[in-house]
């Protein structure tokens, strides 16, 4: 079970990663909101995994 939760963290970070990179390329408020979205999703996982040691 936990490969699996391990998995859809990678696939959560890459594709957080690539929103941001695509992001970069498109100038205005729509590539700034894809920027956002991946900076989101990055900070969700960077708070699940501090969760466990608090």
């Amino acid at each position: 079970m936990k490969w699996i939760i391990r998995i859809i963290c990678l696939l959560v970070f890459l594709g957080s990663m690539a929103l941001i990179v695509t992001g970069q390329r498109n100038i205005g408020p729509v590539g700034l909101l894809t920027m956002l979205v991946g900076l989101a999703g990055i900070l969700v996982l960077l708070f699940l995994y501090n969760r466990k040691y608090q």
